[in-house]
């Protein structure tokens, strides 16, 4: 048995023991022939609670939500689904994964599971996703969050787009490490036999990722700067130490968007994972607001 193999189990079983304190159980459904993995916090959705959809980034899962949900189990009915090509969600060279293609099919899993209305908490490309709902389905939404939001034309991704640049290639351990310490401020502690063994992971996916990004990283799908929301339960929250997004983003969704923000000083690209309780509870407070 090799230590790989023996990380990525640790891994996985830490990952599903955080899922069930946050009182999760895993389901999967199929769309269009697609067998979609998901968490939630109940078996069958209801109205007796309201309903809260959580999207996660490029290259993540289901389970970068796991600290911030057990903040929201009690109250909400969870749905956090791994995207098409993601987790658990099988991957296919024939498959699309734009933008618009995922949002077809979050749609269609949320009509197979009788979810008429809902409020939505994304994260980088899910931040990207959730905007997208409120302009396709803004009559289904009842707030949007926004966490750290791919999808904004700015000068830098112009640039990136052009060049062919790439953040998420990785072609050897070092490649990745030097990515992870780019992605949180203040990351979690990990152990770096299970960041290697997800490095090794990670490597292996790369012509997968290659794929994905360029359909995901795709400009005209993007938001442009003269671009305005006309939905307005809104919430941009923003980690000023986000290395993976400039400033300038930030700058483009505050302007497009008009509802709350919240800037975390101290926080990265995924503030969620840095800091899930101050997080969750500034979501709690903007989901609760009249």
């Amino acid at each position: 048995m090799s230590r790989h193999f023996i990380a990525k189990k640790v891994y996985l079983t830490t990952n599903m023991l955080e899922a069930k304190i946050a009182r999760l159980s895993k389901y999967v459904i199929n769309i269009d022939n697609l067998d979609v993995t998901y968490l939630s916090s109940v078996k069958s959705f209801s109205v007796d609670k309201p309903i809260l959809l959580l999207l996660h980034g490029f290259s993540g899962d289901k389970y970068v939500w796991n600290r911030l949900a057990k903040n929201f189990s009690a109250d909400y009915q969870l749905l956090i689904p791994d995207l098409k090509g993601h987790g658990e969600t099988q991957y296919s060279e024939n498959d699309f994964y734009s933008v618009p293609s995922q949002c077809s099919m979050l749609i269609k899993l949320l009509n197979k599971l009788h979810i008429e209305t809902f409020s939505v908490v994304g994260n980088s490309m899910g931040g990207m996703i959730a905007a997208k709902f409120i302009e396709q389905i803004s009559e289904r939404i009842e707030k949007c969050v926004l966490i750290d939001p791919a999808g904004a034309k700015s000068e830098f991704v112009i640039a990136e787009v052009q060049k062919a640049i790439n953040p998420f290639n990785h072609c050897t351990e070092q490649d990745f490490f030097d990515f992870y310490s780019l992605l949180m401020a203040k990351p979690p502690y990990v152990p770096k036999f299970i960041l290697q063994a997800l490095a090794a992971d990670y490597i292996q996916k790369s012509k997968q990722h290659a794929i994905m990004f360029e359909q995901f990283y795709t400009l005209k799908d993007f938001f442009p700067t003269t671009h305005r929301f006309s939905f307005d339960r809104t919430m941009l929250i923003w980690g000023m130490n986000d290395q993976l997004l400039p400033i300038e983003d930030y700058q483009q969704w505050k302007a497009m968007l008009n509802g709350r923000t919240q800037i975390y000083e101290d926080l990265g690209h995924l503030p969620m994972i840095e800091d899930s309780k101050r997080v969750a509870d500034d979501i709690l407070n903007f989901l609760r607001s009249s």
